[in-house]
């Protein structure tokens, strides 16, 4: 019992060492505000050019950016999106859309809007909501 204990400490600090927080997109990330705001801004900004599909569906981008950062996918939008005017957009709004999608996707809202800074954000992963029955 105590070898398996000091494992499981080991474990536990290589991972905080590591900054792995444990932190999915599955724990409340953003706001049903955020959420609203950036389903408005992605049906104005976003839809000329891309349906949800893309992001959401089997086999989309998310599902293929399943175990990166949070801040990988919004440092990408941010830095792309629009291709006609990258960043043309307030990092917040961008932080809205990314909620928007990731809601969709089957993210639940939190208490809070997601953050638009690389720290808090590079340590939550994407991850695929469970479906039910699985």
């Amino acid at each position: 019992m105590g070898i398996a204990l000091f494992a499981f400490a080991c474990m536990l600090s290589i991972g905080v060492a590591q900054g792995q927080s444990g932190r999915s997109t599955q724990d409340g990330i953003f706001s049903a505000d955020q959420v609203e705001r950036g389903r408005q801004s992605f049906l104005w900004e976003c839809m000329d050019c891309h349906e949800m599909e893309e992001f959401t569906g089997v086999g989309a981008y998310l599902e293929k950016m399943e175990e990166e950062s949070v801040w990988e996918v919004f440092e990408y939008i941010w830095s792309e999106m629009p291709e006609d005017r990258p960043a043309w957009l307030e990092p917040e709004q961008y932080a809205d859309i990314l909620a928007y999608i990731l809601s969709v996707y089957g993210a639940p809202a939190g208490d809070r809007d997601m953050p638009i800074d690389r720290e808090p954000l590079i340590d939550i992963k994407i991850t695929r909501p469970e479906l039910p029955g699985s």
